[in-house]
């Protein structure tokens, strides 16, 4: 990607999040209540500087604005322009690799991606917290719930098909590629399949390691084809303030997370699906977390267990139907 095309993309995607009213309403507010006068703050993820600028104008001392992009050279111009410049230390790295020489009153961070921590952003919140922060000291945002439902999007068929052929050229190796990797997609009340649930509460202050895991059983409540898994977050920012990107909440640049099956799978009302989901902190210097995810589909018009996801069953595992039998002895 040339320059040009990198600059623009970059604006491009800094004007989703900057233009995000929900977002920068609650970091604002979340902000104003939280800083002090004389507090020293720590900006994770810096990006443009916003939130860095918005900690000043709420009284902060100093502010240690981290940013591993290029993009922090426009917010030190930004910062000289309105005369903020020295009450920030600007640090051009991952954040992972910094020293700061004293302790923060708060650490900001917004590097929340369409699920919330699918942008590594346990690893790197874990780290700053027991790094950077004083024992009395605030995580903006604290607490993140994480929700999850099966869905039906016919748009997704349309774009997975695709791939299958391509000006006749078999393009699967793509439609694999795209399998099981994580996407935002504007999802619609009315494409959810069965009750959403609370896949995983994070305490930002506690949590000490950065991967979870969790199993769901739900309960399809209509005729459909689903395509995958919907999930979206909640934010807390305060005891009052909090960001929330469920489909039927105002509607935020994150949009809400879509985990694609590569096999849709035809299911009617009281059919079971059982989904596992693991996200690990990433294994190299990318923001991506680890993402592994399996579903398994009671398909009562069928009298079978359909199996679709990022991860496949063992013969030999344990049948996710719960019999305690091997899967190769019981549904397969």
């Amino acid at each position: 990607m040339n320059k040009f095309r990198k600059a623009v993309t970059l604006f491009d995607d800094y004007y989703e999040m900057m233009s995000d009213s929900v977002r920068m309403e609650a970091y604002s507010k979340a902000l104003s209540k939280a800083v002090k006068p004389g507090d020293i703050v720590v900006d994770l993820g810096a990006g443009l500087g916003i939130l860095t600028f918005m900690a000043l104008k709420a009284g902060a001392k100093r502010v240690y604005a981290i940013e591993k992009t290029d993009s922090i050279r426009l917010a030190m111009q930004v910062a000289e322009v309105n005369g903020l410049a020295d009450r920030i230390i600007f640090i051009n790295n991952n954040s992972m690799e910094v020293k700061i020489p004293e302790k923060a009153d708060i650490i900001i961070s917004e590097t929340l991606g369409c699920f919330a921590v699918d942008e590594n952003t346990l690893q790197f919140i874990i780290d700053a917290r027991d790094r950077f922060l004083k024992p009395d000291g605030l995580l903006l945002p604290h607490r993140l719930s994480l929700y999850i439902a099966p869905v039906e999007i016919a748009v997704i068929n349309n774009r997975m098909n695709f791939w299958k052929d391509l000006y006749g050229i078999n393009f699967s190796p793509a439609l694999d590629e795209l399998s099981g990797k994580l996407q935002y997609q504007q999802i619609k009340t009315s494409e959810i399949a069965a009750d959403p649930q609370l896949y995983y509460e994070i305490d930002l202050y506690k949590i000490v390691l950065p991967t979870i895991t969790n199993q769901l059983t739900f309960t399809i409540v209509r005729k459909a084809q689903i395509q995958g898994l919907g999930g979206w977050f909640s934010a807390e920012l305060d005891k009052d303030i909090s960001i929330k990107t469920a489909p039927w909440e105002k509607k935020t640049h994150w949009k809400q997370a879509f985990f694609p099956l590569k096999t849709p799978v035809n299911v009617i009302k009281g059919d079971q699906m059982k989904m596992s989901l693991t996200i690990s902190g990433a294994v190299s210097d990318i923001d991506g977390a680890k993402i592994d995810y399996s579903c398994w589909f009671s398909q009562l018009e069928q009298g079978r267990i359909a199996q679709s996801g990022s991860e496949k069953i063992g013969r030999n595992d344990s049948c996710p139907c719960g019999s305690g039998k091997k899967f190769k002895k019981c549904c397969m």
